[in-house]
């Protein structure tokens, strides 16, 4: 049945700083509510959120929710998408705009509510289906986490289709808190709306945290309007030690991180004000239990959030192969925990490097590489050749600049290593480039600088 307009109970939103009144955002919810389902989407046929403008974001999720559909976020190419009901998609005035499809829906398991991507960092991209429950609690769970009550204001210059952006959208339905939803990250609009809005939460990946902590060591009311939030909330990432100095030392302030992964709804651990431990992304979230398996201490988790597992895009078979025989989520991550549910991560199973019998974290390195006058970011990853396999790995640095001597910064970069990296664990190869190849959320696409590294060893040989 579609909603009255009167009937919805929506918390405050502003988009782009321009406030939505309640009764426009019902009467949008309502009409898309309808279309959707004269489309043909419903319980086992879904919807695809085809745009990153938030207000259509918002209302998709809403209306998604109302018609039972689950909703599609996300997408790798369209060759490997699943094949809608119905799209939605931003007309020019940014309301939603519903179509209907142009090829036969995929029937998708009744119980699915959401439908995300993984990056494909490591692999090939897969689709996280994750059902109504999970969803529910993991809102509720991560707001009690983070203290989040209707008097807050949350700022997120984030997607909606990605699973962290997501999750701030169950935070603000399940509180009623004031969501300041962007359409992406602007510094100084960024900067103007926490001068402006009272805005008590922050939301963002590590490289727009690295701009802000390089703003606010140059300009102390950048460092005032960021230190007078509650939550600096740091995800989608790797947040490095360096990172998290380079932004106390500029603020004053620490930033909050976590561990979480779409396959997980996506928070498994949490650090919040009064919950900080540093050299750990949190504590658990409540009802998430954690254990370590393997010699490779792998993290699996068990949890109100879990996915029902990957969708198959071309049958909509579920397959659960990442879960082990008694149910618990196989991460691929390598971790500690503590008996009261302190959780550090040590990397990526695949991606720690082995040199010389010895084991080096990516994010040592790139920490270190970062150091180096000129250097934007950077990326590090490991490449194994067949005839030197008992040495490991060997270890290639990609560095991001913009300067055009690229020489130049490559050689900063080696002398930063040699005196901040044992031997072992400095990079045999430097590459600098204008940008580093990134996944649509954000990540360093290893897979590509795995396959850049690899190619230029073959044509050294």
């Amino acid at each position: 049945m579609t909603p009255r307009p009167g009937a919805l109970r929506l918390p405050r939103l502003t988009v782009d700083g321009e406030r939505v009144p309640r009764a426009h955002l019902a009467r949008l919810v309502a009409r898309t509510t309808r279309e959707l389902a004269a489309a043909g989407a419903g319980p086992g046929r879904a919807a695809a959120l085809a745009c990153d403008h938030p207000l259509t974001a918002v209302v998709a999720v809403l209306a998604a929710e109302a018609a039972g559909a689950p909703l599609l976020l996300d997408g790798p190419a369209p060759a490997r998408r699943i094949a809608p009901a119905a799209l939605v998609h931003a007309g020019r005035s940014g309301d939603p705009v519903v179509a209907g499809a142009t090829a036969r829906p995929l029937d998708v398991p009744e119980e699915t509510a959401a439908v995300f991507w993984t990056s494909g960092s490591s692999g090939d991209p897969k689709a996280v289906a994750v059902p109504t429950a999970a969803l529910a609690h993991q809102g509720g769970a991560t707001a009690a986490r983070m203290c989040v009550t209707a008097d807050d204001r949350l700022l997120l210059p984030l997607p909606l289709r990605h699973a962290y952006g997501h999750s701030v959208l169950g935070v603000w339905r399940a509180t009623g808190a004031h969501l300041y939803a962007e359409s992406g990250f602007r510094l100084r609009g960024l900067l103007s709306r926490l001068a402006a809005e009272g805005i008590t939460s922050l939301d963002g990946v590590p490289t727009m945290y690295r701009v802000l902590a390089a703003e606010a060591a140059k300009d102390p009311g950048a460092a005032r309007l960021l230190r007078a939030l509650r939550v600096r909330g740091c995800g989608g990432d790797v947040l490095t030690p360096a990172l998290y100095d380079d932004f106390l030392a500029a603020t004053g302030a620490p930033l909050h991180d976590g561990y979480g992964l779409s396959e997980a709804g996506p928070n498994v651990a949490l650090s919040a004000p009064e919950v900080l431990r540093p050299g750990t992304v949190g504590r658990l979230l409540d009802g998430v239990r954690v254990r370590l398996a393997g010699p490779d201490r792998e993290i699996q988790v068990d949890s109100p959030s879990l996915m029902l597992g990957y969708l198959d895009p071309a049958t909509g078979a579920l397959d659960r192969g990442a879960f082990t025989p008694d149910g618990w989520l196989r991460t691929g991550d390598t971790g500690a925990v503590t008996a009261d549910g302190w959780l550090t991560v040590g990397g990526r199973v695949k991606e720690v490097l082995v040199v010389h019998g010895e084991t080096v974290a990516p994010t040592v390195v790139e920490d270190a590489v970062r150091a180096a006058d000129g250097v934007v970011d950077a990326a590090v990853v490991g490449v194994r050749r067949g005839d030197r396999g008992d040495r490991g790995d060997s270890v290639w640095a990609f560095v991001e600049s913009p300067e055009a001597d690229r020489a130049t910064v490559a050689v900063r970069v080696t002398e930063a290593c040699r005196r901040r990296l044992p031997p072992h664990a400095r990079p045999r190869s430097v590459r600098v480039v204008a940008a580093l190849p990134r996944t649509g959320s954000g990540k360093f696409d290893r897979v590509r600088l795995r396959a850049w590294a690899s190619d230029a060893t073959a044509a050294a040989a």
